[in-house]
């Protein structure tokens, strides 16, 4: 499936981040990429698109496992259909 194609590569994505040494300016990319993604794929009042913007603010590890998370549960989320 081509979501699940594009968040598997936005988690990757995230993890590079770390390996990076977590370079703000990836980070900043990686964050307006899946926000991005996030607000195609579900709009910008669903409750994990409002989280990720709440969540995933500051270049610092946390954002980004706080996103990576909320990437994973849109994942989990097409499977089992919608989730609000």
């Amino acid at each position: 499936m081509v979501l699940e194609k594009s968040i598997d590569d936005l988690i990757q994505a995230g993890w590079n981040v770390l390996d990076s040494d977590f370079d703000p300016e990836a980070f900043r990319y990686w964050r307006q990429q899946a926000l991005n993604c996030l607000t195609e794929l579900l709009g910008p009042e669903h409750s994990y698109t409002r989280s990720f913007k709440n969540y995933v603010r500051e270049a610092q590890v946390k954002s980004l496992l706080a996103g990576g998370g909320i990437l994973a549960a849109t994942k989990e989320g097409l499977h089992n259909g919608p989730a609000n």
